[in-house]
């Protein structure tokens, strides 16, 4: 990351990056999205994004996306060992899940604000120069979200916030705190944020489409969701290399010789 992302990160808790799919990438998505999905209940894996199509597979590993989430949620001591026994540069994160979003248009009411807490699998820390987080957020956005009244909406600074958010601002359909603030993107940008962030989805009344594609990853030791990934399913796919397959491990150490199914 740069000094400028880190400081931004550290600060409000989510950055924007520009242009991180291409308009190529952004139409296959658009044409082979097959349903929403969310963890609750988790939508059977061979059902899942990452069966739908190789872009979907893509968004796993993207180059402008995996330096960054490295230096969110990488493990530094794991990667300075497995550069001192040269051995391949494969991330030390994982996926947890991927929930996709299509169902938000005009007349959406808005959502509830919710994240803002330091627990077991959502935190964030700072050591030394170094950000520690745990489940974090990469959200693709199909759309321009410039200049509409609706979108990623978040209370900037709140993963850092030790008194919880009022109750009376959580629920975005009954109002909007001024303190709740939209982040605008285009299509092709990516918010990546840490889900201790309080955060959630504004009304949106205008005509314009929303569809956006949530890929959350966790620290390699760690898991939100309960529905794992298992890498034999995705290994037939010709577009899977070992980087791809190091992502859909299960939450472990990274020790050696370890068992990978």
């Amino acid at each position: 990351m740069t000094e400028e992302q880190k400081y931004l990160f550290d600060i409000f808790g989510y950055i924007v990056v520009p242009n991180v799919l291409k308009k190529t990438d952004i139409e296959r998505l658009r044409s082979t999205i097959a349903r929403s999905t969310e963890q609750f209940p988790p939508v059977p894996q061979e059902e899942g994004p990452l069966h739908w199509d190789p872009i979907w597979r893509n968004l796993l590993d993207n180059p402008v996306v995996d330096p960054l989430l490295e230096a969110l949620i990488g493990n530094p001591d794991l990667r300075k060992s497995r550069a001192n026994r040269n051995r391949p540069a494969k991330p030390t994160y994982r996926l947890d899940h991927i929930n996709v979003h299509t169902h938000v248009a005009k007349g959406f009411a808005g959502g509830v604000l919710h994240g803002g807490w330091n627990g077991v699998s959502g935190f964030y820390r700072y050591d030394n120069g170094t950000l520690f987080n745990g489940l974090t957020t990469v959200s693709f956005e199909l759309y321009d979200t410039h200049g509409n009244n609706g979108g990623f909406a978040c209370i900037p600074g709140s993963h850092k916030a030790n008194i919880p958010t009022p109750k009376n601002w959580l629920d975005l359909s009954k109002g909007v705190h001024p303190s709740v603030t939209r982040v605008s993107a285009s299509a092709g940008d990516a918010i990546i944020f840490t889900e201790a962030l309080t955060h959630g989805t504004l009304p949106w009344d205008v005509e314009d489409q929303r569809s956006t594609v949530f890929y959350k990853f966790s620290p390699h030791t760690l898991s939100w969701s309960a529905d794992f990934f298992d890498m034999r399913d995705f290994v037939g796919y010709a577009d899977m290399d070992d980087r791809k397959l190091a992502l859909l491990e299960k939450p472990n150490a990274r020790y050696p010789k370890r068992p990978l199914s």
